[in-house]
């Protein structure tokens, strides 16, 4: 019986964590960069119909997933295989049926509604890896020492952040350089690596002994208190504009630039011209991940010297502007400024959020963990409905305009919740800037 005491942990255990969150990254990357654009691509040369909205539906389900992830946690926690561990079952089994699907993906596709198709093989992509990434997280906090464990999962996620950014960049260069003949290629490679990511896990050592908790007594003590309704409020419609605006931003600009035809609501592209969307999306999602860098960083800066409170109220009001002056001009250097402008909205954001919810959990100590998985499933969970009911909105509008301008009024909706938590739960004494 291996127990947590009698673990040593190795720096091989961080390569192959940083490994499996980096091909996260990927899939997550994959499904905004190359996923859109090869749909289209699909479409244009079976001559069938797909919509603004279509593509938005197809998101919305794949992002499903991310909504439940304090399910997954609940599983990794209370039931695992004799000898084998509680997590590792979650992260090997999950990862290969994702990588098994991204494989068959380019040829099952090709049978049956394209959409159909494709919202059920990314539901299941998503799922896989959702389960695997918080079996994960418990992994590194079973074996990972307390005065190791910053550095281990600032690596990680690091990993993770390279992944999301670069990664459908990187497989969409591939293809436009000419190294992959086809963009199928790409789907098939991923699923191979993530593959791979999943099964070396087996070198690392998972404590077989763990102790059995009441889930269900401490479960229920996280609803209990308003200030914790509140936040949960709070947390459903943090990301409510993320999935719209990553979705249709990258959209809109194409369609402005020429690259994409826009009937009504209908999209179209030419065969000739799928590398040169290709390209141009990875250059989107380049230029507003540097701005979801930028901003996490100014905006952790602020929360720590200045005030949380004050942090969330500019994040929130920024972003919201940031969305309207995507519709005040049509040069294509403009677009890459003001799309990057709309990343540091997102990440300053995130940054604000963060440490309120991270000081709420310190409420339930022995419940954090959970409470934070709580807060963040129910922000993945409002991004998803915000992609489903801008959908809806899109299908009978057709209009970019209205889209944005709604969804930048519901991210400022957020602010009604946060107003009525009392900022002496969240707010800490302030650091000095050499501290930081």
């Amino acid at each position: 019986m291996i127990t947590k005491e009698n673990i040593e942990y190795k720096r091989l255990y961080t390569l192959i964590f940083s490994m499996n969150y980096l091909f996260q990254g990927f899939t997550t990357s994959m499904f905004t960069v190359i996923v859109p654009i090869y749909i289209l691509d699909l479409v244009s040369v079976t001559g069938d119909t797909i919509t603004t909205s279509d593509i938005s539906f197809i998101a919305s389900i794949i992002l499903i997933p991310s909504a439940i992830k304090l399910i997954y946690g609940i599983l990794s926690d209370k039931f695992g295989i004799k000898n084998i561990g509680r997590r590792r079952p979650w992260i090997i089994i999950p990862v290969f049926i994702s990588g098994l699907f991204w494989i068959l993906l380019p040829f099952l596709v090709r049978f049956g509604d394209l959409i159909v198709i494709f919202t059920g093989l990314g539901f299941i992509i998503n799922l896989g890896v959702m389960m695997a990434d918080t079996a994960l997280d418990g992994l590194i906090l079973d074996i990972c020492p307390k005065e190791r464990l910053g550095r281990v999962q600032g690596v990680v996620w690091g990993y993770r952040s390279i992944g999301m950014i670069g990664g459908g960049p990187f497989l969409a260069i591939l293809v436009v350089t000419g190294i992959f003949e086809r963009i199928d290629y790409t789907f098939i490679f991923l699923g191979i690596l993530m593959i791979i990511s999943s099964l070396i896990t087996f070198f690392i050592k998972e404590p077989t002994e763990y102790l059995k908790i009441n889930m269900r007594k401490n479960f229920k003590k996280l609803f209990k208190d308003k200030k914790d309704v509140k936040t949960y409020l709070f947390s459903l419609f943090n990301a409510v504009s993320d999935g719209v605006i990553l979705l249709y931003l990258s959209l809109y600009i194409l369609i402005q630039l020429g690259i994409l035809e826009s009937q009504q609501a209908s999209l179209n592209i030419s065969p000739d011209d799928n590398l040169t969307a290709f390209l141009y999306q990875s250059y989107i999602s380049l230029t507003v991940s540097a701005g979801i860098i930028i901003g996490a960083l100014v905006g952790g800066i602020i929360a720590d010297l200045k005030s949380r409170k004050l942090n969330v109220y500019i994040a929130m009001i920024f972003t919201s502007i940031s969305i309207f002056f995507v519709l005040v001009n049509k040069d294509i250097v403009y677009f890459f400024i003001i799309s990057g402008i709309i990343g540091i909205g997102i990440g300053w954001r995130h940054s604000a959020y963060s440490p309120v919810v991270s000081q709420m959990a310190k409420f339930h100590p022995k419940m954090d963990s959970t409470y934070f998985s709580l807060c963040n499933s129910l922000s993945n969970l409002g991004s998803t409905l915000g992609l489903t009911f801008m959908g809806l909105i899109f299908a009978e509008t057709a209009s970019y305009l209205i889209v944005f301008i709604i969804i930048a009024i519901f991210q400022l909706i957020n602010l009604v919740p946060f107003s009525t938590i009392s900022s002496s739960y969240y707010e800490t004494p302030k650091l000095k800037i050499e501290e930081i």
